[in-house]
């Protein structure tokens, strides 16, 4: 579903929920500085901090000190390194339980920016669609900007255009959230990072997600994950194996979806290894399908490297 910038402009007088941030941090306090400056610049009236560094409190403590005086700005330390997207699950869940009238949450990558004025025109669309649950922007990365992402569901292939057998899917950079219209949990807690944005998008369908392309966010991407890294190459695998399942109905269904990926996973593999000089994104294939099929607490336990 997408929206004209002359829709949002005929709503931009309309008033809106009480906004409110949430950004995860992983032992970065410097992108998560720059990140929530951008959310209070915009009139996000507070924001809400999930720090999932799992570093004795060294990270969290960084970022209130950042802060320090700033009552706006609200610094939660998880105990634990829960992942993406049970880190945005437990940061939700606290903001409906100091805002049970329905506000909605502003959620965005810590190494993301929100760009000047571009608040307003997401919570135009969220508000001139009552049926959507999110409205989301356009990601620009390194010069390039994109819009919806499609996911094709035998292949695991993500492209830029819809394919034959693929769907769209709003990326978990940044969304806007209407917390009144999502009655249970967000994400699916079963991805640790990656692949949750994939599901959600089939979870909800087209009907329930608002891009618009007027909204911007910069995002650096892969910042805490260092693309081409074990963690990194393991937990892409992990998360399209993970997929299978959410895709599929039945195990009939979800054979073909593994097939498929015997095919995709293996060729993506041996083109990052030519490309970085380096055998890890082969490992990476058992070591992501050994997780992908291991228990939950192994899966945790192999995956404090990383949260957003």
């Amino acid at each position: 579903m997408n929206l004209s910038c002359r829709e949002c402009n005929a709503t931009l007088t309309e008033m809106f929920p009480r906004i409110i941030g949430l950004t995860l941090n992983y032992r970065d306090p410097r992108r998560t500085q720059r990140c929530v400056k951008s959310l209070l610049a915009e009139g996000v009236e507070q924001v809400f901090v999930w720090d999932n560094s799992e570093d004795d409190g060294a990270s969290a403590e960084a970022v209130r000190q950042i802060f320090t005086g700033e009552s706006r700005v609200l610094v939660h330390q998880s105990p634990a390194n829960l992942g993406f997207a049970a880190g945005v699950n437990r940061g939700l869940a606290m903001i409906k339980e100091v805002e049970p009238d329905g506000s909605w949450v502003l959620l965005i990558n810590n190494d993301a920016v929100l760009m000047p004025g571009h608040l307003k025109r997401l919570a135009s669309a969220l508000s001139f669609h009552p049926k959507a649950l999110l409205a989301y922007p356009s990601i620009e990365h390194r010069g390039r900007i994109s819009g919806p992402v499609y996911y094709h569901r035998l292949f695991a292939l993500v492209s830029s255009a819809p394919l034959l057998g693929s769907f769209p899917y709003a990326s978990g950079c940044c969304q806007l959230i209407a917390l009144d219209r999502c009655p249970g949990l967000l994400y699916d807690e079963g991805f640790f990072m990656y692949g949750e944005d994939v599901e959600l998008g089939w979870r909800l369908g087209v009907q329930r997600m608002v891009y618009v392309p007027s909204a911007k966010v910069q995002h650096e991407g892969s910042a805490s994950s260092r693309m081409g890294t074990l963690f990194y190459e393991t937990r892409l695998v992990e998360s399209h194996l993970r997929l299978t399942s959410r895709l599929a109905g039945s195990w009939f269904g979800r054979l073909p979806l593994l097939l498929g990926r015997l095919i995709t996973l293996p060729a993506r593999a041996l083109v990052r290894s030519i490309r970085y000089r380096s055998l890890v994104p082969l490992k990476a294939l058992w070591e992501g399908w050994r997780l992908a099929n291991g228990d939950d607490t192994q899966r945790r336990r192999s995956g404090s490297g990383s949260s957003a």
